[in-house]
């Protein structure tokens, strides 16, 4: 791969500005984080807790949750078990006693038999994963309370329309390399859900994912937990969330909006396995006390208020972002004229920003301007005033960062733009 230049230049509003090439890693990333995030995928698992039951599921419990199966449709791949009908044969069952590990489904399926007889739960992703970048997978077991045999090779596989091609799909599939295998010895477990995890970079060409044993019998490492009462000997498994998730995935709490009194607004992504755990959402000024741990959820404020979302991922450090709830101050339609008509360049910036106005009567109320960090904290309050539709601010004072800029008027009104500083 070629080095990349010392600098280049990009032209923004007309005007040509230069960046040194040590940032041209935060303008990608910038560049990413400009899309509508919430659209990103988070987990690439389709129905990953199995909660989509299909049509068929009132006769066939071997076809319950809805995107997964096996490799072909003349094998079994897994059991759907629900503590709701058609299906409510959990949390007992035949095979023990177990309450889902979220919702009100999870499946059973067997990763080692003496009889050689195998399931493994086929999921067709959401999207094909992107080459280069590096996922985190997760899938959470529990053995049955009958289980004779507990053992170590839990491991997702991740392929290509290849897999269509297996026509003997219930055997030792030794010949799979899988990208995801269980580092911590035996499981043993009854009674808590045992998280797998691993990380893996994608080659561009996975559109499946599959949950299995992918070894022989005699390389499995088992320990009977069991007395045997059969003279087969299986591995009956409990599984549930599964989830593939995007290492760079950047935090996401949404796009700032305007509520009248009384209204909600959806904030941050849709819900889903994965993600959820690893959001924690704060309301400002208040950072130690976190009002939820989803992805996503409805705010109802009485007061324009500042909202912040702390995202870890097991396998990565935390991601912030922020967003503004306005009590309707100015009004949607008038809040995205006045953002429309106010330009802040460059971007990123170094020492200063300019903000740039075309309509100097719209901005005639607004004389005070606050820099909130990435955090929501205050960092900077002054008095700004427009000369010739312009204003400049000296933030040289600021580490790099992203950082939120809102004007005021004296009736409380609020304009929000964001911006960056790269040195």
């Amino acid at each position: 791969m070629k080095a990349p230049p010392k600098n280049y230049s990009l032209l923004a509003d007309g005007k040509r500005f230069r960046i040194p090439y040590t940032y041209q890693s935060l303008i990608v990333f910038l560049l990413l984080v400009s899309l509508p995030a919430g659209a990103q995928i988070a987990n690439y698992v389709n129905n990953p807790s199995f909660e989509e039951i299909t049509p068929t599921a009132t006769v066939n419990p071997f076809a319950g949750a809805a995107y997964w199966g096996p490799i072909n449709s003349t094998a079994y791949s897994y059991m759907l078990l629900s503590s709701l009908p058609p299906l409510n044969s959990a949390p007992y069952s035949s095979y023990g006693f177990q309450f889902p590990r979220s919702g009100n489904n999870f499946i059973i399926s067997d990763f080692y038999c003496t009889c050689l007889l195998r399931g493994y739960p086929r999921n067709k992703l959401k999207g094909s994963l992107s080459a280069g970048k590096t996922y985190c997978a997760k899938l959470h077991v529990v053995n049955t309370n009958n289980n004779l045999v507990a053992i170590e090779n839990y491991q997702m596989y991740f392929g290509d329309s290849m897999l269509d091609t297996i026509t003997k799909c219930d055997i030792p599939l030794v010949y799979l390399s899988p990208q995801i295998s269980n580092t911590f010895g035996i499981v043993t477990d009854t009674l808590n859900w045992i998280p797998i995890i691993g990380t893996f970079v994608a080659t561009g060409s996975e559109k499946y994912l599959m949950l299995g044993n992918f070894k022989s019998n005699a390389a499995t490492n088992t320990l009977l937990i069991n007395s045997p009462t059969l003279t087969t000997m299986s591995n009956d498994i409990y599984i549930d969330d599964v989830s593939v998730v995007d290492l760079d995935l950047p935090a996401y709490a949404g796009q700032d909006a305007s509520v009248a009194l009384g209204d909600s607004a959806f904030l941050g992504r849709q819900p889903d396995v994965g993600i959820d755990e690893a959001c924690q959402w704060y309301r400002l000024p208040n950072t130690a006390t976190p009002i939820a741990t989803v992805a996503g959820l409805w705010v109802k404020p009485v007061v324009t208020t500042t909202y912040v979302v702390r995202q870890q991922l097991w396998c990565s450090g935390p991601k912030w972002d922020s967003v503004v709830v306005h009590m309707n101050l100015v009004g949607l339609a008038k809040l995205k004229m006045l953002n429309d008509e106010l330009g802040v360049f460059p971007q990123p910036a170094l020492d200063f920003i300019e903000l740039k106005i075309f309509n100097p009567q719209f901005f005639a109320e607004f004389r005070t301007f606050v820099v909130y960090n990435n955090l929501g904290w205050l960092i900077k309050e002054e008095e700004l005033s427009f000369k010739d539709n312009s204003a400049k601010i000296n933030i040289s004072d600021l580490s790099p960062g992203i950082y939120s800029l809102q004007l005021r008027n004296k009736n409380s009104e609020t304009i929000t733009r964001r911006f960056v500083i790269a040195r």
